[in-house]
């Protein structure tokens, strides 16, 4: 029986220190083994970083620390581990949390102390007004830094209060500005000549959800009336209907007209004041069938003249105007016949204009203007400068011996005008 119970003691003691053995190692399946071991890594590098970061690391440094640090986590599936697999995957865990916690204090106390980059020019050419648009926050402060080769007007709006905020008109400034009322900005520098400038352009805020997302500020331009704030002038053009209906007309050939009828029409247009072209659209067909388009000349100019200031602002010059209006007439071209055309005459005299209705004279001893008048022409429309007249007369003539020619004329009067516009902001 002694002997029987030395055995039975050592195989209790054999089997405490086997436990023990077991208990000390940890145990767990090769997928546990391979995730902890990538957590593992991550956190390592992620302490790595976080003790790296100091005041001169670039902001988005901090920022991509921060969101890999809370991206961070490890779960895991306690199924077939023993105790101190489990205890060794709570540690990893609370070093993680430890490392986000770590990471999360020191890379938010260094953003929340360093400027946010709104916009940084050097050597700038400013050869017209500069405008950026920034949206801040009540609280925030605007810090801007702007060298310039000579003294211009600097200013600063709140541009949804439409009031100037701060005004200069230095070389040299360097200024901030604590936002009193959340809102869009705009710091505007307008240059009389071209000059050359370095921008610097960035602001603070206490709120971290604006460094993850930050709000970015779109810009349209916007017809307005000239009272509005910071409205500006573009030169453009006004373009009035002359007739309310389609001039119509039956040009007998000159055999026919022998015996009645007539060959000739004349259109006598009235130059509104400050016109300074006319433009003009002639049909002409052997059949004296109407066409749906007849009449929607000055709706087809108006819609393609709002298509190019959509494009970009049209800008009208008396002496180059006719490269926008050539524009507006090359898409508006009448459909053409074969077939059918006459003779186009341009009068600025109503006693000339009288004389080619009456048929007292031949054209050839008439005085029109040259350059307008066309022989010969087809279906077309055309540009008359009016250079100052009131009044001006349009004559046609069929010169076919045998077949009469049926005539649409439709006339646009083209005042120079200004037009209104702004920006307008607004935030994405």
């Amino acid at each position: 029986m002694r002997w029987f119970s030395v055995i039975l003691i050592a195989l209790a003691i054999c089997s405490c220190q086997g436990n023990q053995n077991d208990s000390s190692e940890p145990k767990m399946s090769e997928k546990a083994k391979i995730l902890y071991g990538k957590a593992e890594k991550k956190v390592a590098d992620l302490e790595e970083r976080v003790n790296q970061l100091g005041k001169g690391t670039d902001r988005q440094v901090f920022i991509s620390v921060l969101s890999d640090a809370k991206k961070l986590t490890f779960d895991f599936d306690s199924t077939g581990m023993n105790r101190a697999a489990i205890d060794k995957c709570k540690a990893l865990q609370h070093r993680i949390e430890e490392a986000q916690k770590a990471a999360i204090v020191k890379a938010e106390s260094y953003i929340l102390e360093s400027n946010v980059l709104v916009y940084q020019g050097q050597d700038v050419l400013l050869e017209k007004m500069f405008e950026y648009p920034v949206y801040l926050e009540k609280g925030d402060r605007l810090y801007y830094e702007i060298s310039l080769q000579s003294a211009i007007s600097v200013k600063i709006y709140n541009m949804d209060a439409g009031s100037t905020v701060k005004a200069y008109n230095k070389s040299s400034i360097k200024d901030s500005l604590i936002v009193a009322y959340s809102g869009i900005y705009l710091l505007e520098i307008k240059p009389s000549t071209s000059q050359y400038a370095s921008i610097d352009i960035s602001y603070r805020t206490d709120n971290m959800d604006r460094i993850y997302n930050p709000k970015s500020v779109r810009s349209e331009t916007v017809s307005c009336s000239k009272s509005d704030f910071r409205a500006y002038g573009i030169k453009g053009i006004k373009m009035q209907n002359l007739f309310e209906e389609p001039r119509k007309f039956t040009l007998r050939s000159q055999l026919k007209s022998a015996f009645s009828g007539s060959s000739i029409a004349l259109v006598p247009v009235q130059v509104p004041t400050g016109a300074t072209d006319i433009l003009y659209s002639m049909r002409i067909a052997t059949s004296e069938q109407d066409r749906s388009s007849d009449g929607d000349f000055h709706r087809d100019l108006s819609v393609k003249y709002n298509q190019i200031k959509f494009m970009g602002l049209p800008l009208y010059e008396r002496n180059q105007g006719s490269g926008l209006l050539k524009t507006l007439l090359d898409d508006n071209r009448p459909l053409r016949e074969e077939d059918a055309y006459c003779d186009m005459y341009v009068f600025r005299s109503q006693s000339e204009a009288k004389k080619f209705q009456d048929g007292t004279a031949g054209t050839s001893a008439l005085k029109y203007d040259v350059d307008c008048s066309t022989v010969g022409t087809q279906s077309c429309n055309g540009r008359v400068p009016t250079n100052g007249s009131s009044k001006l007369y349009l004559g046609f003539q069929n010169v076919r011996m045998r077949y009469t020619n049926y005539l649409w004329v439709e006339a646009v009067a083209v005042v120079p005008t200004t037009e209104y516009y702004r920006t307008k902001y607004t935030i994405d």
